[in-house]
């Protein structure tokens, strides 16, 4: 069972939460022990004026927590509302993030086609190991506005984030109706899924080379997702001049290849 020290840290997280200032805090907390008080009271433990008290109690009202209660004729007591209440404000508030959080992801693409780096420095992230590699992945499919490239060893990759993963960021992105142009180290994995390239929103082409590699590399949006499957590694790289060096060399290629 919750200590009384562990119970007070949870409300005031959970107050701080709802955006409540420290007094507001402080007497919410102060007539929970209470209970209907006069404000008279209530400034006796606070130890701050009458008017003030008025004050705080008003930014507790606008919370949807406080409300006061005749009891006399020519006074009145205060009181909180239920905890409950305070339970229900969270969730709301959790709902409304995730809402905002949902459209907030469904525009990203669209405010990374409108994002200019201009002189801004190039951002550089190294993820490594599967989770982190499969989550940068995922973040691909989320993020491509228009149209996305693939180039390179096709099977190494899809062996590494395995076949119900690509199945699963391949869907996603037939979902949002970006097609992808692959140019591709020629394999069985590479051969197999060519079968599929109407359904899956895909274009392929072999890349023609003698030295074959196990690396590959996706480009997003104003971004560069290289990937290295053997250690594992796979490096970020948002700068809109190297991806678009990289699109021009990847047009090239594609044109020659068949």
């Amino acid at each position: 069972m919750p200590s009384q020290v562990e119970t007070n840290e949870s409300l005031y997280k959970s107050l701080n939460e709802l955006g409540l200032t420290d007094h507001e805090q402080r007497l919410y907390a102060l007539s929970l022990q209470l209970g209907p008080v006069s404000i008279a009271v209530l400034a006796e433990h606070l130890q701050i004026p009458r008017s003030n008290v008025y004050k705080v109690i008003a930014g507790l009202a606008k919370h949807g927590l406080a409300q006061f209660s005749g009891r006399q004729r020519y006074s009145k007591t205060f009181m909180v509302e239920s905890p409950t209440v305070v339970g229900e404000q969270l969730r709301k508030k959790r709902e409304a993030v995730a809402a905002v959080d949902q459209a907030f992801a469904s525009d990203l693409p669209n405010l990374l086609a409108l994002y200019k780096q201009g002189e801004l420095p190039t951002k550089i992230k190294i993820v490594q190991g599967h989770k982190q590699f499969v989550a940068a992945f995922r973040q691909v499919a989320e993020e491509a506005k228009g149209s996305m490239c693939f180039f390179g060893a096709f099977g190494e990759f899809i062996k590494f984030i395995t076949p119900g993963v690509a199945v699963e960021r391949i869907d996603r992105r037939v979902e949002r109706g970006i097609p992808v142009r692959a140019l591709m180290l020629p394999d069985d994995t590479a051969r197999e899924v060519t079968l599929k390239n109407k359904e899956q929103l895909r274009e392929t082409r072999y890349l023609k080379t003698k030295n074959p590699f196990i690396t590959s590399f996706h480009l997003s949006a104003n971004k560069v997702f290289l990937w290295q499957t053997k250690t594992p590694v796979a490096l970020i790289i948002e700068d809109e001049y190297l991806v678009r060096m990289l699109q021009s060399m990847f047009d090239i290629l594609w044109d020659v290849s068949a």
